[in-house]
């Protein structure tokens, strides 16, 4: 076998250093694109089920509303009891909106968290 020149040598390391680099790169944008799309997946599938849950909630404060103004026998009187409690409930969640801010952002966290544990078991088989 024919020894390899030193320069020979070089270009070849250099050419691997190269694909390495480009490889770690494109798996890294490969990798974020995997969360970027588990989390709008995520994020789209709670819209819809918020939006399924808030027309459900909107039927049901309209029934109460109905019932309460039988009851009072007076439809107005009912439907200003259930908007004094959504505007209660609206005020409840202005004042605590750090918290609410708060348990969604580590909810994120947390998911985005499982998803590296999840990805750092599949890479350790």
């Amino acid at each position: 076998m024919e020894e390899k020149k030193v320069s020979t040598l070089f270009e070849e390391m250099r050419d691997d250093v190269s694909n390495y680099i480009s490889s770690s790169l494109e798996l890294g944008k490969l990798e974020v694109y995997e969360k970027v799309s588990l989390g709008s997946s995520a994020i789209s599938y709670s819209l819809i089920v918020a939006g399924i849950a808030l027309i459900a909630l909107f039927f049901l404060l309209v029934t109460a509303a109905l019932y309460l103004g039988e009851l009072l026998q007076n439809p107005w009187a009912g439907f200003g009891i259930i908007a004094a409690f959504v505007i209660l409930v609206l005020l409840i969640m202005l004042l605590l909106k750090k918290y609410f801010r708060k348990k969604i952002t580590n909810g994120v966290v947390r998911f985005l968290m499982a998803q590296d544990d999840k990805d750092d078991k599949k890479s350790d088989k």
